[in-house]
């Protein structure tokens, strides 16, 4: 178990299990059905009535030998999470979980005395502070600033979808700082990339960095995508020598059941893996 179990029992499924406790405003249910010749194990949460509070946490479920570790999640509202399927009658059931951060969200298309400006895109309305997103160093966020300044009504996007805007805009308006979980991580990496918003870019480069459960080789792919330099180097400083990155290949492989022709040829070079090496 990789976090301090708030539950850890073995429990007789045909009697079933319904547990329930409280984190930070939201309540957790694990309890139990019987689907045909298996039982499931359920894992559910929602915050509680009233509650405006959004968590990022890492989480994990053990059912027998079965484990769900889940890093950075983001629970906003009732859902389940994870179902995990046994036939064994008597099994161990073991939960933790870790709050990283509670949040208090802003609704980013209402306006507000500090969000005042709007944003249109495909018919949807925003609201932001082009002040406020100057700061992330971005020439949509540069627009923004001087068509308010210019004192133009609203701006207008064509660079992105309407949901791809949102979840920007949540992001980087919603809260006091720019926010990344595990749910907007790869979206938002792929929208701070291709606008150049550098300062998207450096959050997500330390939030991968600080992934604990994400493969060292997995990392590096994301370096190669996202341009994330202070990740890269970190890993590459970490893997002394060609022995400990070879090791870490094979491993990275192994666990996927990969071969090295399924990487990109950039991610082997930064291994020192090149075309005429044979990796057995």
């Amino acid at each position: 178990m990789i976090l301090p179990p708030l539950i850890d029992k073995t429990v007789d499924l045909t009697s079933g299990i319904t547990e329930e406790l409280e984190e930070c405003c939201f309540v957790i249910k694990i309890y139990s059905e019987r689907v045909e010749e298996h039982s499931e194990v359920v894992l559910e949460v929602g915050p509680v009535s009233g509650s405006k509070y959004e968590l990022i946490v890492d989480y994990a479920l053990v059912v027998g030998n079965e484990t769900k570790f889940v890093e950075k999640d983001f629970w906003t509202k009732k859902e389940v999470l994870q179902r995990i399927s046994t036939t064994e009658k008597d099994v161990r059931i073991v939960f933790g979980v870790a709050v990283h951060q509670p949040l208090i969200p802003e609704n980013v298309m209402e306006k507000t005395t500090f969000r005042y400006y709007r944003i249109l895109c495909a018919g949807d309305t925003f609201y932001v502070n082009p002040a406020n997103l100057k700061k992330y160093k971005c020439e949509m966020f540069d627009k923004w600033y001087d068509d308010e300044v210019s004192h133009e009504e609203c701006s207008i996007v064509q660079e992105l979808a309407p949901d791809d805007l949102k979840l920007l805009l949540i992001a980087c308006c919603a809260y006091s700082t720019i926010v990344i979980h595990s749910r907007n991580f790869y979206e938002l990496a792929e929208i701070g990339v291709n606008l150049k918003i550098v300062s998207v870019v450096r959050a997500i480069d330390a939030f991968v960095m600080e992934l604990k459960t994400m493969h060292v080789i997995r990392k590096l792919e994301c370096c190669l995508n996202y341009r994330l330099t202070l990740t890269a180097d970190g890993i590459l400083k970490s893997l002394r020598g060609h022995l400990f990155k070879l090791e870490s290949l094979h491993d990275y492989l192994a666990q996927n059941g990969e071969t090295e022709h399924d990487l990109p040829t950039d991610l082997l070079a930064m291994l020192d893996v090149y075309d005429d090496y044979v990796i057995i």
